[in-house]
């Protein structure tokens, strides 16, 4: 699921636009949609079985529903501007820098701002008013999309977070996997139709 699966998640909820696609429903179709995969399931629910090391799957498969979470936009830039201020991978640990944390903490910042202009644009380009009453703003979508870009940036192999000595790929699987949990479980409840003022 892209930032533009978000925003059509969020312009679902308003009643004054006109129908829009579903958004997925539950972990295999959230996950199939953010890896580009047709997001229907075979009957019974259960998402097309996969080869492979079943640990290994569950933490892809909570990575893409994270995915399906932020915007494809914070996704691209973020792993750029790393891959600019890192030369290519050398025999050398990884150390993290200043600028790694000032990247990690501005797109932090940046995720939940690039989810409403995204929804703002597409409520504009239906001649709708846009978003500027806080009732009006998609509250979750901008929520869920930060947690789940905190989370995914924390389980990246060149996460600045590896200064630390209690940081592990372990750790940060473990995150990732309580992260989409917890998102998919709440998201539910914050299904409330948007305010159009």
């Amino acid at each position: 699921m892209s930032i533009n699966s978000m925003t059509n998640a969020a312009a679902a909820r308003r009643p004054d636009l006109g129908p829009v696609a579903a958004p997925p429903n539950g972990y295999g179709e959230i996950a199939a949609a953010a890896a580009g995969m047709p997001t229907s399931v075979p009957a019974g629910g259960a998402p097309p079985a996969t080869s492979g090391n079943q640990t290994d799957n569950n933490v892809n498969t909570a990575l893409n529903v994270l995915f399906g979470y932020i915007p494809t936009e914070v996704l691209t830039l973020y792993v750029a501007i790393l891959g600019v201020l890192h030369k290519p991978a050398t025999q050398q640990a990884f150390q993290p820098t200043p600028a790694d944390w000032v990247t990690f903490y501005a797109f932090l910042v940046f995720t939940p701002i690039v989810v409403w202009l995204v929804y703002a644009a597409k409520l504009k380009g239906a001649s709708k008013a846009l978003p500027l009453s806080f009732g009006a703003w998609p509250i979750w979508e901008m929520f869920a999309a930060t947690v789940a870009y905190l989370a995914w940036a924390f389980a990246l192999p060149n996460s600045p977070f590896n200064q630390y000595t209690w940081y592990s790929a372990a750790l940060s699987g473990i995150a990732v996997l309580i992260t989409s949990t917890i998102l998919g479980l709440l998201a539910p409840f914050f299904q409330r139709p948007l305010s159009t003022a």
